[in-house]
Formats: C-alpha cells, structure tokens, sequence
C-alpha cells in the first residue's frame, strides 16, 4: 500500500522522530479525550507521565503507575490527588526502604486527610458536623436563610451545605431562590437538578456568579445561557474545566451559521455542528486564529492526510496527537518511535 492509500505510511516512515517531535507525539496522545487504556499503559511503559495529571484516567492505569519503576511516572502519580486509599498502599509497599519512604508517607496522609473533609460535590462547603440536620420546614429554612449575611458580590464562596442537603426539595429550592440573600442564590445555582421555573429565574440573576454556577453545576441550564457565557469569553473554571462547552445543553445545532463569524470563539463552535463537513475542518485548519487552527487539528473530521501532516511538524504536532480519529495502532506506533528518538 503507497503512501497515498496510507497516510500513516508517511508519517512512520524512517528516520526515527526528532527528539523534540517524539515529546509532542508522547504528550499529545496521553490527552487525547478518547485515547485507550491500552495506549495510555504503553504510555507508562515508555516512561511517559505528564497524563497522570488528568482527572479521568481508569484504575487501571493509576494502579499500572504506581507499579512502575520509573521514578517519574509513579512520583507523578503521587501528585495526581487521585489515588485510592488501596493505591497509596501499594505505592508505599513498592518503595518501602528507599528513600523516598518518608515523603511518600507523609503525602499518602495528606491525601487521607483530604479525602476526610473534602466536600461531597464540587463548590459546596462541608457539614460542620457529620451528623448535621438540614432545615425540615419553610419556616427554619427562611430562619436559616434570613442569618446568612451578606457578601461582596467580589466574593469567593461555597455553597451553603444546609442549601445543598435541600437539593432534591423542588419546594424548598424555589423558596431559596427568590433570596435577597446573594449567597443563598449562588448556593441553589449549585444544585444538579433544578425545576424549570427556578432555573428560568436563577439564569436572569443580575449576580455573574449565579448565572456562572448554574451553567457549571446544573444539567438544567438552559441552552441560550450557556452560549451567552461562551460569548462572553467563559472557558470553564478550575473546578469545572469543561462547563459550558460539554454541558449537555450547549447548544450543537444549527452552529454552521458561526462559520465565517468574525470572533473566533463563535467561528470555532461550527466544528461542533453534528453537520460540520470535513472541508470545513480542513478550512479551519489553516485559519488566522491559531486558537481555531488547533481547535481545528483536534477535531475528529480532519482529512487524514492533512492529520498526518501536521503531525510531522513539532509546531502542530502536540495538539494533531489529541486527534480521536488517530487509529490506536498508529498511536501505538508512535510510542514506540517516540522513545527511541533520533540523535
């Protein structure tokens, strides 16, 4: 089979990657969004670690990490923050007797700890007490709510855990979410549910931060918020990095019309159109924004010619190897090429 039939042909060819190329392959692939656990293990066993950092990686990779010998791979997964109480135990029994012991030690208690009294959901402050009680009728919730004080609209804040335990009480959240009390509405907007009257009223909030909370914590949100919060420049948060873009409301239809957008982050979004043809991802690939030229070489209806050229240059490389149209045997391949690079 020729080149032209192959495109990977090409790609793979002798002579051996560049040092350089072979780094964006290796760190280009361990982020792929639907990489294999076969790869991500082959990864591992290169030597490759800077995917440990994810935060949806298999068991079996973070149990297949802190087995390796590599220095690297299982001291990145110590930083991961993810391990199984199970996992730390085997990681310390792996390195008991080196030097590293003690260190291990002390993070493995670390992470115990955190575990302890990190909070039930994303964006809600824990229980003071374990066997804290919630308010039971409207009247102490509007006692609770009435002690609350107010806040700078400035503020960092949590959810109230009292409001969060009322989460699945529709009546309860509809009583909060008419609030004066800034805090209290932040705190409903963090619910993962919510009635269709109280999402209408949480998503006209004069307050950002509510409007930010529902898009980021509620599968509710209504699809014209989240794009307006696109719009606007939001590109999630810390806790929340793939809000509004992969919230299940975000709208994916009708995104053609964006297509020759002069702002790039609506132009961008028509590569998310289910009727995005691969000429438009080849267009894109060559644009003048280079956040949608690599929007572009992310996306799965690049020309696979075109993707394999732009892996074989270390300027587009990286975010080519992201590509989930890349076949696994070829990302396999790569691997392998990778860790024995040119000198």
């Amino acid at each position: 089979m020729d080149h032209q039939q192959d495109p990977w042909a090409a790609l793979l060819h002798p002579p051996v990657p560049s040092a350089r190329l072979g780094r964006e392959w290796l760190h280009g692939i361990g982020l792929g969004p639907a990489v294999p656990e076969d790869v991500l293990l082959a990864l591992l066993d290169a030597g490759h670690a800077d995917f440990l950092l994810r935060s949806d990686l298999p068991p079996a990779v973070l149990d297949a990490a802190v087995a390796s010998p590599h220095r690297q791979v299982w001291g990145r997964a110590a930083e991961n923050g993810q391990l199984s109480a199970a996992q730390w135990d085997r990681l310390l029994t792996a390195r008991a007797g080196k030097p590293e012991h003690a260190l291990l030690t002390e993070l493995a208690a670390d992470a115990a700890a955190y575990r302890e009294r990190a909070p039930r959901r994303r964006g809600v402050e824990p229980a003071p007490e374990a066997d804290a009680r919630p308010p039971a009728t409207s009247e102490e919730i509007a006692a609770l709510a009435d002690a609350v004080p107010d806040i700078d609209p400035r503020d960092r804040t949590y959810a109230l855990w009292w409001v969060a335990a009322l989460f699945d009480d529709p009546d309860a959240m509809r009583q909060l979410a008419g609030s004066p009390r800034l805090r209290i509405r932040r705190s409903v907007a963090r619910a993962p549910r919510l009635p269709t009257d109280v999402v209408e009223v949480l998503a006209r909030d004069e307050d950002f931060a509510v409007r930010l909370f529902l898009a980021e914590s509620c599968d509710d949100a209504p699809s014209w918020l989240l794009l307006d919060l696109w719009t606007d420049g939001r590109d999630g948060t810390f806790s929340f990095p793939d809000r509004p873009l992969k919230h299940p409301n975000f709208p994916r239809a009708d995104l053609l019309r964006f297509a020759d957008d002069p702002h790039p982050r609506l132009r961008m979004l028509a590569l998310d159109d289910p009727a995005a043809p691969a000429a438009l991802a080849e267009r894109f690939a060559h644009d003048p924004d280079p956040v949608v030229r690599a929007r572009a070489h992310r996306h799965p209806a690049l020309p696979p010619a075109l993707l394999a050229t732009l892996l074989q240059d270390p300027a587009t490389a990286g975010n080519a190897a992201t590509n989930p149209a890349l076949p696994a045997a070829v990302m396999h391949r790569m691997i392998t090429a990778a860790a024995e690079p040119a000198e």
